[in-house]
């Protein structure tokens, strides 16, 4: 029988071999920045009960066209 219970070396690997295969895929840079956010935000839920909300609260909010408008504007 298959288990499907992810453990925490499942989900380092993840988040490492996840950005190497968008970048040989030549993902968007769009797919990236929404890969980055993704990450920073399983970062913060990673913290400790208390800190997680305080974590979250200072990530970035912006959709990628918010960035991309700020980015190009300046």
């Amino acid at each position: 029988m298959m288990s499907f219970e992810i453990d925490q070396m499942q989900i380092v690997r993840l988040q490492i071999a996840l950005p190497i295969l968008m970048l040989l895929g030549g993902c968007t840079t769009q797919a990236w920045y929404e890969g980055v956010k993704i990450s920073a935000e399983s970062d913060c839920n990673k913290q400790p009960p208390g800190a997680v909300a305080e974590c979250l609260s200072r990530l970035n909010k912006k959709t990628y066209d918010e960035y991309e408008k700020e980015r190009t504007s300046k």
